[in-house]
């Protein structure tokens, strides 16, 4: 197995190009440090097989496109897949993971597209599912389909109903994923006033 280490977005794609050109075959590896990863099959330098935490195929494309560093490695013996997968060309798929704009500025912070049902609020304690989709709409311009994964992964094992203390930590890991502090706190300030939370 070969590890590059940590490289940001830019110096993967381009370690990612490389392998390509080199007609490689193997699994690329781009885990990222909320433990969530993102995986690519070559076949002598063709992209055959794309994921990205339970994202599949072009939704993984799209999901990785969007990651702004990981640790990268790349196993030659290992071309393990799940199902076959329409993909688009590699040269495609090259072009989609590097097409970000990368001086993106968040316009109005505490502009929100989504509202709360008032029948998912109980007392203290708040819908799980409406939060959940709360959350990824307020995260998924900053992380992009990746916030589906996270959130549901921290979900699963809650019960129907959550408290405060329980979204605080959920949009808190989110925020880490952001990699900004600015935009962590513009989508944790969006949250907050969706949710009324203090």
């Amino acid at each position: 197995m070969v590890d590059g280490g940590i490289l940001d977005h830019r110096k993967f794609i381009k370690a990612l190009i490389t392998l390509c050109r080199d007609k490689s075959s193997g699994t690329v590896f781009y885990n990222l440090e909320s433990g969530i990863s993102a995986r690519m099959v070559l076949n002598h330098g063709v992209i055959t097989w794309v994921a990205c935490g339970e994202l599949r195929g072009e939704e993984a494309v799209d999901a990785i496109r969007l990651i702004d560093s990981g640790r990268m490695s790349f196993n030659p013996s290992l071309k393990l897949t799940i199902g076959k997968q329409s993909l688009p060309t590699t040269p495609e798929i090259l072009r989609e993971i590097n097409t970000r704009d990368f001086n993106s500025t968040v316009t109005d912070p505490f502009k929100t597209s989504a509202n709360v049902p008032s029948e998912s609020i109980v007392g203290n304690s708040y819908n799980k599912e409406d939060v959940c989709k709360i959350v990824v709409q307020e995260s998924i311009e900053f992380i992009g389909p990746i916030a589906k994964v996270i959130c549901a992964d921290y979900m699963k094992s809650m019960p129907s109903q959550i408290g405060v203390k329980n979204i605080r930590n959920l949009i808190d890991s989110i925020a880490l994923d952001i990699n900004d502090d600015i935009k962590g706190r513009v989508f944790k300030d969006r949250v907050r006033t969706i949710l009324k939370i203090e």
